[in-house]
Order: structure tokens, then sequence, then C-alpha cells
């Protein structure tokens, strides 16, 4: 099963959520901040649903992996169901297992392995912890595929990718592209496409390799090589994994702090997850292609 940087990155926003100190006490508040259980939840057509969660995490001491860790959240139950019902005559639930990985960030997850995400279906997330049940559901899409891929030369050796996708305006839906050249170790991800559901038919969309300063192609910045063999993952989405997606965007940027932090909750971002609980649970419809670049 492939793995996405960019999900990793999405835990730190997340888990930057709080401006001021407090205790990891889920009813304690101040200045406005509530402690929460931060859920970055993802089930993918063909693959098993994989959970993350931790409490948010004070400013007041240094942001680094050890004292982030002390926030995960290791000892919850996490169950996925593809039932409102969990226990219904004919439903698919499965408990997910707790893991610990230190060679990732977050290096700890739940993951399932029984129950496969499949295209058009709706999935139901339960979690427990601290004595409160936190719910969400998502759907994935129904995939749509790249029709074609494009790379236009800038000079004799950089070149701009484009995809060709057929969008069907009924169904609104958005799409996210991964990349990964074979040298760099993470897939990066490129801005929404679609995020305001407004195209219709066939588009061409420019793919931004968006690539962080620790890779070995980062000299190369907006471009593809010459030569490159690249992964690409184009993921349907649906329109509420959309709107939390676009707001966490937005907000990041008009805070000042990019694509790498993000600092709080002074804007209600559209999460899926219920109180005390805040993040995403997301369906992907996911296509996978290698392409080496002419």
């Amino acid at each position: 099963m492939n793995k996405i940087f960019v999900l990793n990155k999405i835990t730190v926003f997340l888990l930057l959520i709080c401006l001021l100190s407090c205790k990891p006490d889920l009813d304690f508040k101040i200045s406005g901040y509530t402690q929460k259980v931060i859920v970055e939840g993802y089930i993918v057509n063909g693959e098993y649903p994989k959970v993350s969660l931790s409490l948010n995490v004070p400013l007041s001491g240094q942001l680094d992996t050890n004292y982030i860790q002390k926030y995960i959240i290791s000892n919850a139950k996490v169950t996925v169901s593809d039932n409102i019902n969990s226990q219904a005559v004919g439903a698919k639930t499965e408990i997910l297992t707790s893991t610990w990985n230190t060679s990732r960030f977050p290096p700890h997850s739940y993951y399932g392995t029984e129950l496969i995400g499949e295209e058009g279906k709706i999935y139901y997330l339960t979690v427990s912890y601290g004595g409160y049940t936190m719910n969400a559901k998502t759907s994935i899409p129904f995939k749509t595929s790249i029709k074609e891929i494009v790379a236009a030369p800038t000079n004799e050796y950089l070149r701009n990718l484009y995809v060709k996708v057929e969008i069907d305006s009924l169904q609104k839906n958005s799409f996210l592209v991964y990349t990964r050249m074979k040298r760099d170790r993470y897939y990066k991800q490129s801005p929404i496409l679609n995020s305001d559901f407004t195209l219709v038919g066939e588009n061409t969309f420019l793919i931004d390799p968006n690539r962080g300063k620790n890779d070995p192609s980062f000299s190369e910045g907006g471009y593809f090589r010459k030569g490159d063999l690249v992964d690409i993952q184009f993921c349907t989405i649906d329109s509420t994994s959309t709107l939390f997606f676009k707001e966490l965007s937005i907000f990041s940027s008009n805070a000042g702090i990019g694509s790498e932090l993000f600092l709080g909750e002074k804007e209600a971002l559209k999460s899926n997850i219920s109180y005390p609980g805040f993040g995403i649970w997301c369906g992907k419809a996911t296509s996978h292609y290698s392409y080496i670049i002419p």
C-alpha cells in the first residue's frame, strides 16, 4: 500500500490547534479554546482504513517529535462500518488495531485488516475515548480516471506536467493529485482541483510537484525533469471532504503560515467529526499511474 506524506503533514496541522498552554483534559477551556480529540482518518478504494488520533497540542513547549508524541492517543476504540448500525445483519464492521511504528510520523495509527474500501459506498467511523463517543461518515466516490498525461517542455531538461480529466458536473466531487519522483521519498499533494464544483467536461490541470527543501528534486522547483519516472495518484473525494481541505488550505494561507502549520480554530472549519472531535474522516477513490517524463 502506498503511503502519502502529505497526510502526515495534515496531522501536524491539526495537532497545532491550541495557542495557549492547557492540560490534556477534554473538558478544560481557556481563552475560547477547548481540548479536543484530533482525528485524521482515511479509507481508500481497495485499501484498509487508517485513523490517527491525538489531543490538540499546546504551544507552550518545544514542538519536536517527542513533545507531540505525549498527546498521541493509543488507547481508544476505533470502529469502521459500512452500515450506520454496525450490528445490523450484513453489516461489515471492524475494530481497528492500535499500532506503533516509530519509523514514520505520526508514529501511531489504527489500522484495519479486514474491511476494504469500495467505490460508491458510505463508511461510518466511531471513536470511543475518555468517556466520549465521536462519530463521522464519509463516502468513497466512483473514481475519475486521467484521460491523458502531457509533459510540455520549458527548456531542454525541465517540463510542465498536465493531466486531462473528464468531469461529471452531476457529481459534486473534487480531486487531489499526489506525485512522487523515484528519487524522492514521499508523495506530495497539488492544490485541490475543482474545489468550487463549477467545472464540467474535459479539463486540463497543471500539476505542482510541491517539493520540500529536503527533497532531492527541490532545485527543480515547480517542474519535472526529463527522464524522471513519476508515480501519480489521482484521488476523487466527496464534497464534505473538499470543503474541509479547502478551508484548511485557505486558513493556513491567510494566517501567513503556508502549508506547514495549522495554528488554530478561530474560524470554524467544516470538520465532519462530532464533538469533542475535530478533523476529517475522508473517503478517496484513487487511480494509480506511472509516467516517464519525455
